[in-house]
């Protein structure tokens, strides 16, 4: 893990190390929620440690199950509806000034391993703050995505 000789950065990698309970993901449209992807309480958790490792897990509160059956029993159809709601990936991470990146490794979504995840930091008291670069919706309007995360 490199970091930035920079005062902020190093005060970020040393607020962030641990593990972090999800509270809020919202998709920002200008300055509008315009959908929360993970339903309203959604629930995950983000690790980073002081190795340089770090490790995100997100997912629905409820997903849709069948109790009776594990994953591997049920029928596509299930796991592609319990994994619509979910989301994980790790590897390493930099932190420079106010921005962490990503390094991922692996990941449910194939198209994001070997890519990098870029984040912008921010604190709202203790809690941890992270902001997706801007991308384009369909129709070509700039969204980002806003997750808060709480100490564990």
């Amino acid at each position: 893990m490199t970091v930035a000789a920079d005062s902020i950065g190093q005060t970020n990698i040393t607020r962030m190390a641990g593990t972090w309970l999800l509270v809020d993901f919202a998709r920002i449209v200008g300055r509008e929620v315009v959908t929360r992807p993970l339903g309203h309480r959604p629930t995950g958790q983000l690790t980073y440690q002081p190795n340089g490792r770090m490790s995100a897990l997100l997912m629905r509160a409820k997903r849709p199950w069948h109790q009776s059956r594990t994953f591997f029993e049920a029928s596509d159809n299930d796991r592609s509806a319990a994994a619509l709601g979910f989301t994980g990936y790790g590897g390493t991470y930099d932190v420079n000034g106010s921005v962490v990146t990503h390094h991922v490794q692996v990941s449910l979504y194939p198209d994001h391993v070997g890519t990098d995840l870029v984040r912008s930091i921010s604190w709202v008291d203790d809690r941890l703050v992270l902001r997706t670069t801007s991308q384009r919706t369909r129709s070509g309007r700039q969204f980002h995505d806003h997750l808060e995360w709480r100490p564990a």
